[in-house]
């Protein structure tokens, strides 16, 4: 009997420690990095149906370098820093000043400084067309 009684409470305790475990994860992992908080830096037409937008978040404190997030897309229309939050941007870094030109469905990107993240993916709409570009991303230290 003692020994169930034993078990019992081992069982009891070993789930409330993984319980605790559990919510202590969500809870650190659940801040995220909020796009709704970012600044529209820079919107430029870099070609006719292609917008580049820049967006800067700088919320991390003294300990986190700011980051800037570019985004290609048609002209935006309305809050644009609002519609920017619901798209991946395509490049992440530590610096507003890359060189961005178009030609045609290509886009080339000279870019010096730290990179965060590239994705030479991306889909965009513009006056009812799908865009698909070739993205040439060139970048220096």
């Amino acid at each position: 009997m003692p020994l169930r009684t034993a078990i019992k409470w081992f069982h009891l305790a070993l789930t409330a420690i993984l319980l605790i475990i559990v919510i202590g994860f969500v809870m650190l992992n659940s801040g995220g990095n909020n796009r709704a908080e970012d600044k529209l830096v820079s919107a430029q037409q870099i070609s006719d149906s292609t917008w580049l937008y820049v967006t800067e978040y700088s919320a991390g404190g003294a300990t986190v370098a700011d980051a800037y997030r570019y985004y290609l897309s048609g002209k935006l229309e309305g809050n644009v820093s609002a519609i920017l939050a619901k798209q991946v941007p395509f490049l992440v870094a530590a610096g507003s000043a890359a060189n961005v030109s178009a030609d045609g469905d290509n886009i080339n990107i000279k870019y010096s400084g730290k990179v965060f993240s590239f994705s030479n993916s991306v889909v965009y709409k513009a006056k009812g067309d799908t865009h698909l570009p070739h993205i040439n991303f060139q970048a220096n230290n």
